[in-house]
């Protein structure tokens, strides 16, 4: 094993974490932004000095070995003890050093309610050093990603609450029932009753989500999407009915591809969660990003916010099947 820890060393063990993150090395030549082969190489070169087999590679698929795993956690460690002395040795200097990591669901940038760019314009203006991370994520990673600490907050619709989170409404979005051009309902729309509904093709997300429909009325689920854009595709195939964010979908009724159903009686006001892990301190990093994404939402009373408020009652939620 390592009698010391350069920094060739700890470079070399950021590729193997991106690597296992990525689920092998091909998967990973995009993140990294180098060839399969330098990574191969790069990993062979961690083995070697660590003198441990970290990962099995080849035709059946990539695998980390049960000390490799052991090596990762131990890396995850390693890189949140770096990153809080930077933290640390900022604030002896009065100044804001190291990473900030936030995961965001979809097309949450042409929400109206959405101000996280006021957040981060206010964020960058006070802390310019920090390197801020905006990631993309699907609902369920997004919370998986924020409780294994590789999203230091999320932003997103969330159906299964963690006891291990936090979560506090920032703000809300409307979503809206629709069907796309050549749908059998698409040229009534106006007149189409929640009776008319039954039996149609309906895009199921692929996480929880709340049940608007009232029971009798029995959809086919043959479409799972775990993005808006994959239940858009959906819908704009004509096959399929589907909720979407209205200020996501107004792109397509402005070019009359899609239509609303039933709106007055399906449409719902859906909560956009911030969620944080459960602390008894959290990082100097995070509570001041924090505190300007709270004056961002809440100006009238940010200086009062309260992190870690209840979340509003779960909601009906879909079957998984």
């Amino acid at each position: 094993m390592l009698a010391n820890l350069s920094e060739g060393d700890i470079r070399l063990l950021r590729v193997f974490a991106k690597v296992v993150e990525a689920g092998g090395f091909s998967a990973a030549q995009i993140e990294l932004n180098v060839s399969q082969s330098t990574i191969s190489t790069h990993m062979t070169a961690l083995e070697q000095r660590l003198r441990v087999r970290l990962c099995e590679r080849g035709r059946s698929g990539f695998k980390l070995t049960e000390k490799g795993t052991l090596i990762y956690e131990a890396s995850q460690r390693l890189f949140a003890a770096i990153d809080a002395f930077r933290s640390e040795a900022g604030a002896a200097r009065n100044c804001l050093l190291g990473k900030l990591t936030v995961g965001i669901v979809d097309n949450l940038a042409n929400n109206p309610n959405c101000r996280l760019h006021e957040a981060i314009a206010a964020f960058n203006a006070s802390a310019p050093e920090v390197q801020i991370s905006l990631q993309i994520a699907a609902p369920t990673e997004l919370e998986r990603a924020v409780l294994e600490g590789r999203f230091d907050l999320g932003l997103g619709a969330c159906g299964q609450h963690s006891p291990y989170l936090d979560y506090e409404d920032l703000f809300e979005e409307r979503q809206v029932l629709y069907c796309g051009r050549g749908h059998p309902l698409f040229e009534r729309h106006a007149a189409v009753t929640v009776a008319d509904l039954k039996d149609q093709q309906f895009a199921r997300r692929a996480y929880a989500a709340p049940n608007r429909f009232p029971s009798g009325v029995r959809l086919t689920s043959t479409a799972i999407a775990d993005l808006m854009e994959s239940v858009a595709l959906f819908i704009l195939s004509g096959r399929y009915i589907g909720f979407l964010p209205d200020h996501f979908a107004a792109q397509w009724i402005e070019t009359d591809r899609m239509r609303p159903l039933v709106e007055k009686k399906l449409g719902y006001q859906n909560p956009i969660y911030l969620t944080i892990r459960k602390t008894e301190q959290k990082p100097q990093i995070l509570e001041a990003f924090l505190k300007e994404l709270y004056r961002a939402h809440r100006p009238a009373d940010a200086t009062q916010a309260k992190r870690g408020k209840a979340a509003k009652p779960a909601r009906e939620l879909l079957p998984a099947e």
